[in-house]
């Protein structure tokens, strides 16, 4: 019993000095003891956001333009509480156009939510640009989950707040604007946003990171007809460590989405959000498209648990295969010992205690039936000094291969890579891509050939909106082929809409039938 107690403290000694010795976790307990201190004696509600210790709630919804009172806008959503201080912003972001998502983070309490729009186009949102407003309280209660859904707005006519506000419109230079997604998720990989310094920011202070990264949805190009594969990093990670596989992924078939998401928070929280953006089929729905995720580390975890929340719905996206890679399903068993001895408790890392409440009902319903996991363990440990169970250097391989997690896997497969690097490994990286590669379109090859032909590139007059633009450029060819009979519409309600209003049966509703029919009126020798 005495060597017991002797190792135990030792594993304790060894865990507690691995964190001492980074710096950013220093750091950090700092700026947490300055935030207790601020709150003490001058508290603010966005000052308690960014207390690591306090529930925040993640709110988004849809601004909503029914009227196109505002259809050359750009907008700010800001949320003000007078519960320390009158009408203190809490958060704010910003939206190209109206239709699309915003996303804030503020704690437990009343808010008054404002839509601004820059009227006189000075980039900076003031008080007699109010357009929209919504009251809104935010409690447990109201939402356990700690996430505000479909929070939407109206828009309505121009009128004044009754107090001083201004809000200067970012200074960021986004790599490309989306037609279709919230402003600023088009990026590169090489982006400043996925850097290592904002993952960290995103693990031990989750409110500045999502000041940085307020939709945690990210793709690297336009919507488009591909199948679209959502990479989920672990931990302290960034999208970025997926590079290696997605250089090896076939773009022309398949497209790569990201869940960028501040690691440090509660997972249950984290896991609403994932099922909200990428499942439900209310932010990015995929049509009936098929979904593909891959995760890695803790990662797999949060989309586990937001798997438990599907309800089989048609609106739903259909997610048919996830891929985790060295995910600790039966949790780790240093968080237990970092919850009681740790200077500071990341949420997640509270979550990831093997006795915790996360892990024990992680696997309390069964996957869908049309889901396929694939279930990929790491047992590579680099370590010289080789403590405990089996491992890849960081999670336990009984963890790992938790008993629930391989029985609801369709297939296992190890790798001798360690933790950090399996992402790069070979062998890793081929089943991941031959795993993607066996979810196919609901696009037969016929049509999909005729997509990757791309359109017509040609002067467009001021008529064309900037989405029209996109259809004809990207899609002519397609959009051509079907109208005239070339391709079938396989019995799909939306292509044979679009054909039926190309022959003038029906009334054109849609984007891509708006478009079609002024390109083929304006450029006739298109038309066959």
């Amino acid at each position: 019993m005495r060597n017991k107690s002797h190792l135990l403290r030792f594993l304790i000694y060894l865990f507690l000095s691995c964190l001492i010795a980074s710096c950013t976790y220093i750091q950090n307990v700092s700026k947490q003891t300055e935030y207790l201190r601020i709150q003490k004696t001058s508290p603010s509600q966005r000052n308690l956001k960014h207390m690591i210790d306090r529930q925040t709630f993640f709110v988004y919804g849809r601004i909503l333009d029914e009227r196109k009172l505002y259809s050359d806008r750009s907008f700010a959503v800001a949320a003000y509480s007078s519960r320390y201080e009158n009408n203190e912003l809490v958060d704010s972001t910003h939206i190209a156009r109206a239709g699309t998502q915003y996303g804030l983070n503020l704690p437990d309490g009343p808010y008054d939510l404002l839509v601004l729009a820059d009227q006189d186009q000075n980039d900076v949102f003031s008080r007699e640009e109010v357009v929209g407003r919504r009251r809104i309280e935010l409690s447990v209660e109201a939402h356990p989950e700690k996430v505000a859904e479909n929070i939407d707005i109206e828009l309505s006519e121009q009128h004044s707040a009754d107090w001083i506000i201004d809000i200067p419109a970012p200074e960021i230079a986004y790599s490309q604007e989306s037609l279709f997604f919230p402003k600023g998720s088009i990026r590169n990989l090489n982006d400043p946003l996925f850097d290592s310094d904002i993952a960290a920011l995103g693990m031990y202070e989750p409110a500045a990171f999502l000041e940085r990264a307020p939709t945690m949805f990210y793709a690297l190009e336009e919507d488009s007809y591909q199948v679209p594969v959502v990479f989920v990093h672990g931990i302290g990670g960034s999208v970025r460590e997926f590079a290696p596989i997605i250089d090896r992924l076939d773009r022309q078939r398949y497209k790569p989405w990201f869940f960028y998401y501040p690691s440090g928070e509660d997972l249950d929280q984290l896991a609403e959000i994932f099922y909200n953006i990428f499942l439900s089929g209310n932010a990015v729905p995929t049509s009936t498209k098929p979904m593909i995720v891959v995760a890695h580390s803790m990662g797999g975890l949060v989309v586990r648990e937001a798997l438990n929340k599907y309800r089989g719905t048609n609106r739903e996206n259909r997610l048919e295969l996830i891929v985790t890679i060295a995910s600790p399903f039966g949790g780790h068993p240093s968080a237990a010992k970092g919850e009681k001895h740790g200077l500071l408790v990341l949420p997640s890392w509270r979550d990831l205690n093997p006795e915790g409440i996360f892990v024990d009902r992680l696997f309390r319903k069964p996957l869908p039936l049309h889901v396929n996991h694939q279930l990929l363990y790491a047992y590579g440990n680099p370590e010289k000094l080789k403590l405990g169970e089996n491992s890849d250097g960081v999670v336990p391989l009984s963890s790992q291969l938790h008993p629930v997690a391989q029985r609801q896997s369709t297939g296992q497969f190890g790798i001798n890579s360690s933790h950090t690097d399996v992402l790069k490994d070979e062998g890793a990286i081929r089943h991941v891509i031959e795993s993607i590669h066996q979810v196919k379109n609901i696009y037969p090859e016929s049509h999909i050939e005729i997509l990757m032909t791309g359109g017509y590139d040609v002067g467009f007059d001021s008529s064309y909106s900037d989405r029209e633009k996109y259809f004809i450029r990207k899609m002519g060819r397609y959009l051509s082929a079907l109208a005239n009979g070339i391709l079938d519409s396989l019995g799909d309600p939306l292509l044979e809409h679009f054909v039926m209003a190309s022959q003038g049966k029906v009334q054109a509703k849609t984007d891509p039938e708006v478009a079609w029919l002024k390109f083929i009126k304006d450029y006739p020798h298109y038309k066959e």
